[in-house]
């Protein structure tokens, strides 16, 4: 591959798509130097991407931007939220006082912008810290404890705090990019503004989450935890009032980051006219591999794996596709109601597991005319699943191999799954068995994976606001309007 290069500004150049050999990673000045034969400074990443397609000779491609003099211009620096915010005027028509509801990212975010503009901000989270919530997750995933209010998907840090900690997204927007300089200030790597898959992994999310919680204290916003919103109050289609924890309180702006699965949220905006509607989403399983065959399929034999970090893949068939590809990392059981057991992705920022896992979905049509279809979709897949187990919270599995030849082990998915569904695997295992041979004598489904996006979708204006009901802003994946960690955070800090 030839690498190129121009002229963005007198003394200062970019070269694109060079090649950097895996041990000179954090050499790229020295990389650069070598193509060019000058010296050069000021060297800033741009974009860095691991390239694999050369099996056995995988290596990483390379995005940047340097100078050739010593006191040129400096090197460009990470956008984040509050240098971002100089770029806009305040939104004058927002009340100086704001309630918001959900402490995930788009919660977490949309507080910390307003509080940088000026706001008083009042956030509500039903769960609990998370450090606290790290403690009832591994209870329940020991002993089947269920709180539901403190679990995978509720408290602190919202569902994204306990899974892969990815930071993709398909299009980087300038709010996506000072969201990650603002992870970069709290102390996540530089790395995450440059790569082109950045990850933080669920442990180094808990220890950000905390510092974006003491930001929020500084800036002398208020985090009421283990409070719930329960009702709102609305007069002449305007927001009036909220009842959290049984108390009345008045609140003229609402932002809602309540997540896709607060399913008492969406009944209850429902009941008040709050305009909804039915959204698509997948549903299917997740399956896993040994880390090892996923690494030796995608780099090759003789790769040094240490160099690489854990392989991930991504495959696109004609009824179903991978998603939320998880390397190193364990399939945990989660749940958001009783008696009810849905699947997850999670891995720690080393991705050091000796299991792959990805989720194999398929796409999945509401019917329109019940924006509820989706919800009840979810729950009866996952009651099911429930009960198949015996109760206790344990996610139903079955090796690739039995799925595909309907026999029964513990158990049968077939059983579990509408046949529509299953058809969609049963072509897109076989489909995935000829790109990568091994997918299905290595594979292991676990099931359902329901959880992807949001059922349904809180209908807003441009600028944010409900189209039925003012002062209400829905904001991140449970408004519908995002999927993701970073995605869900710019969105937060977009309003």
């Amino acid at each position: 591959m030839e690498a190129s290069f121009h002229f963005l500004y007198i003394l200062a150049m970019e070269l694109k798509q060079f090649e950097v050999p895996l041990l000179q990673k954090n050499n790229i000045p020295q990389v650069i130097e070598k193509i060019l034969g000058k010296k050069v400074f000021n060297v800033h990443i741009e974009r860095l991407a691991l390239d694999y397609r050369r099996k056995g000779n995988p290596h990483y491609v390379c995005n940047a931007t340097f100078s050739l003099e010593k006191d040129s211009r400096e090197a460009p620096q990470n956008l984040c939220t509050k240098t971002l915010l100089k770029k806009y005027p305040k939104n004058k028509s927002m009340p100086s006082e704001v309630s918001i509801v959900g402490a995930g990212p788009a919660g977490l975010w949309a507080a910390y912008a307003l509080l940088l503009n000026g706001h008083k901000v009042n956030l509500y989270e039903q769960g609990k810290p998370v450090e606290e919530r790290f403690r009832d997750i591994r209870r329940f995933l020991k002993s089947g404890i269920f709180l539901e209010n403190s679990n995978i998907f509720f408290g602190e840090g919202g569902a994204g705090a306990f899974s892969d900690g990815k930071l993709n997204t398909r299009s980087r927007t300038e709010f996506s990019q000072a969201v990650l300089g603002d992870l970069i200030n709290l102390g996540a790597s530089e790395e995450i503004a440059y790569l082109s898959k950045p990850h933080i992994g669920t442990d180094q999310l808990q220890f950000l989450i905390k510092k974006m919680r003491k930001q929020i204290f500084e800036l002398g916003g208020k985090i009421h935890f283990e409070s719930t919103l329960q009702d709102i109050s609305v007069r002449d289609n305007c927001l009036n009032s909220i009842c959290i924890n049984s108390k009345w309180q008045p609140c003229e702006a609402l932002v809602l980051a309540s997540g896709h699965s607060a399913r008492n949220i969406y009944a209850m905006l429902q009941a008040h006219g709050v305009a909804l509607e039915g959204k698509s989403f997948a549903v299917g399983v997740r399956v896993e591999h040994p880390q090892s065959f996923i690494n030796e399929t995608r780099f090759g034999k003789g790769v040094d794996y240490k160099l690489t970090g854990a392989a991930d893949y991504t495959l696109t068939g004609k009824t179903a596709y991978s998603f939320c590809m998880c390397p190193g990392g364990v399939v945990v059981p989660c749940a958001s109601e009783p008696n009810g057991v849905a699947t997850n992705g999670m891995s720690y920022s080393r991705r050091n597991s000796p299991f792959a896992n990805s989720a194999l979905i398929v796409p999945y049509e509401v019917d329109k005319s019940d924006v509820k279809s989706g919800i009840a979709f979810q729950r009866e897949l996952e009651q099911r699943a429930f009960e198949m187990t015996g109760k206790n919270y344990s996610a139903p599995k079955q090796s690739a191999e039995n799925f595909l030849a309907k026999k029964s082990g513990d158990y049968n998915l077939w059983d579990l799954m509408p046949e529509n569904i299953n058809t969609s695997l049963e072509a897109a295992l076989y489909e995935f068995e000829n790109k990568m041979p091994g997918f299905i004598k290595n594979g292991l489904l676990i099931a359902p994976e329901t959880r992807t996006s949001s059922p349904l979708r809180i209908v807003r204006k441009e600028n944010g606001e409900s189209v039925s009901v003012a002062g209400i802003y829905p904001v991140g994946e449970g408004a519908g309007y995002a999927g993701g960690i970073l995605t869900s955070a710019a969105d937060g800090a977009r309003l």
